[in-house]
């Protein structure tokens, strides 16, 4: 895939240890490639720097955000604006794998995600790629196509998307709406492909952000299935849908009822703008 098309965009906020392990992680799995890749960091420290020299060789470019006292809750969403806004908008990449600094990612995401857009590009369904997954599959290059929201974690986004999510419009909000709750009601009417094996590990119960601990279900079952995602030969990507035990609501795609899910949409995004105006 030519690098004009995809590009990686990281955001970190005073977590240089697992920003490190991150751009390892990219770097590693840049193997013969030379995807362009953009950090987000806010309010940076020395450490922070360090690192970011350390990896100058993969960085095409860094955005600095200062806080400026606005609250926890709309700094993320103007960090993950602006993960996404540099990329597709104004070096006008088609798609970005937009990840937290506290992940890891598999050596094989960028061959899956090449595969997994050529097989998807042309659907009007698709909204994008979830590398994170529970679930330990027998074959490890699948991928399901889900009605579900994106995983905050890792994911990609293709211009197209960016620009139906209106998140100018949510920026007027301060982060009243958080913008993984934005953007699901709309992915929704559509499809997300994931990864039926977790192509990230994350880190993030050792990370400042972080409410659940070490043991908990959600790390130990996504951090289970990215070890049990090693690949002894390459592997053939294609669609092959299971269910997925992250949500209740995560449910296999079919282009039966789309008008349904439209509608379900409408009612959730005029409840969410009442429920913050009144």
């Amino acid at each position: 895939m030519n690098k004009s098309v995809l590009a990686v965009s990281i955001i970190t906020y005073r977590r240089s240890k697992l920003l490190d392990l991150c751009l390892k992680s990219v770097n590693d799995a840049m193997y013969k490639k030379a995807y362009p890749v953009y950090i987000i960091i806010q309010d940076a420290l020395e450490d922070d720097l360090r690192v970011l020299n350390k990896h100058k060789s993969i960085i095409t470019e860094i955005s600095h955000i200062r806080s400026k006292g606005a609250d926890v809750e709309e700094l993320i969403n103007s960090n993950r604006f602006r993960a996404w806004e540099l990329p597709l908008i104004e070096k006008e990449h088609q798609f970005v794998i937009c990840l937290e600094d506290d992940v890891e990612v598999a050596p094989d995401i960028f061959d899956f995600t090449e595969q997994v857009l050529k097989q998807n590009i042309d659907s009007k369904n698709f909204w994008g790629i979830n590398y994170g997954s529970f679930e330990k599959p027998a074959d490890l290059g699948s991928y399901s196509r889900l009605r579900f929201g994106l995983h905050g974690p890792a994911s990609l986004i293709s211009s197209k998307s960016f620009k139906r999510f209106k998140m100018q419009r949510l920026q007027k909000f301060k982060g009243a709406i958080p913008w993984d709750s934005w953007v699901e009601p709309l992915m929704k009417t559509g499809f997300v492909a994931t990864s039926n094996v977790s192509r990230y590990r994350d880190n993030g119960f050792s990370g400042t952000h972080a409410t659940i601990q070490n043991h908990s279900k959600y790390f130990q079952q996504l951090n289970n299935s990215f070890e049990y995602n090693a690949p002894k030969s390459p592997l053939e990507y294609k669609n092959k849908d299971i269910e997925h035990k992250w949500r209740g609501d995560c449910l296999i795609y079919s282009s039966n009822r789309t008008i349904k899910w439209y509608l379900k949409y409408l009612v959730v995004r005029t409840y969410q703008i009442l429920k913050v105006v009144k």
